[in-house]
């Protein structure tokens, strides 16, 4: 069973970099990317996000509610503004070619410029430019067209609830590794931080005792590390899933039963502890956790 966690700078650097891997000029297209963000970032932090598929088949960058860039294994689409792309990329060409919309047809794809609808219905005269190869020479061609639709997109449309939880924390983190600079996440991010461990750790309580034995020893034990406004730590949903197994339901300090079922994964709420804090530079590792009531997780930390 494949699971991607957005938020695993690990699992971020195995299939965003197996998407760049397939195409030359690699450091171009990371760059030219990473500038965007950073240009939608200063525009609205909350209106942006990058979406690493759940299957790692693409990654997508959005503004607002519309797409903006994508990269896959195949291609790379870029939004631009019609009026502002150039001739020379207009010109027909074996590593290029367009992509709109049509109600009518549906996706319409040509290496005519003057043939294509419009891409989006919300942003006007958009259009998508699909680069095969010759990223090095195309990129900075449409790049300010393609900073002139982010300008449109995140003023004019607002992102949706599903694309706040889609967003790659790891993706960004990765990014920022390649580029050597610090890239920013949306103001949102911590929310989707949560959102996205609760969906994993769903799918982590369907894993066997045999399969969480290998991805506690596979899965790292120094803790990741993101920032937004502050920094936190993500704790490996493995280590946290196994600790409330081996505690069977009772605290591993008081032994008394857990004091209630939580009501949302109808199992005894228990809360994983961590013996030397991870801000301290202890482990995320299942030697140095306990899982404890609400009341000696409290002793713990102020008794």
């Amino acid at each position: 069973m494949l699971i991607i966690d957005r938020n695993c700078f690990a699992d971020a650097k195995k299939w965003v970099g197996l998407l760049f891997s397939k195409h030359k000029n690699s450091q171009e297209i990371v760059e030219f990317l990473s500038n965007k963000i950073e240009y939608a970032n200063r525009i609205n932090r909350d209106n942006w996000n990058l979406n690493l598929a759940s299957n790692g088949n693409f990654l997508r960058f959005n503004v607002g509610q519309e797409y903006c860039i994508q990269i896959d294994d195949m291609e790379i689409l870029i939004l631009c503004l019609k009026q502002s792309v150039p001739e020379s990329v207009k010109e027909k060409s074996e590593s290029l070619h367009f992509r709109g919309y049509s109600r009518n047809i549906g996706v319409v794809n040509s290496t005519s410029f003057n043939e294509i609808p419009d891409c989006l219905v919300k942003v006007p005269n958009s259009i998508g430019v699909v680069i095969t190869e010759n990223a090095k020479k195309w990129l900075p061609l449409i790049d300010k067209s393609n900073f002139q639709f982010i300008d449109y997109a995140i003023s004019n449309t607002r992102i949706l609830p599903m694309m706040i939880g889609a967003h790659s924390v790891g993706a960004v983190d990765f990014l920022s590794s390649i580029i050597g600079r610090h890239l920013p996440n949306p103001s949102f991010a911590l929310n989707s931080v949560y959102e996205n461990e609760i969906l994993i750790s769903k799918k982590i309580k369907k894993l066997s005792d045999e399969q969480l034995e290998k991805l506690t020893q596979k899965e790292q034990s120094e803790p990741r590390k993101t920032t937004t406004n502050t920094s936190i730590y993500i704790r490996n949903p493995y280590i946290i899933e196994k600790a409330k197994r081996l505690a069977a339901g009772k605290c591993q300090d008081c032994s008394q039963s857990a004091p209630f079922i939580n009501k949302l994964t109808k199992e005894p709420f228990l809360e994983v502890h961590h013996i030397i804090p991870l801000s301290e530079g202890g482990e995320d590792s299942i030697d140095n956790v306990v899982a404890l009531c609400p009341n000696c997780h409290r002793k713990r930390h102020y008794g």
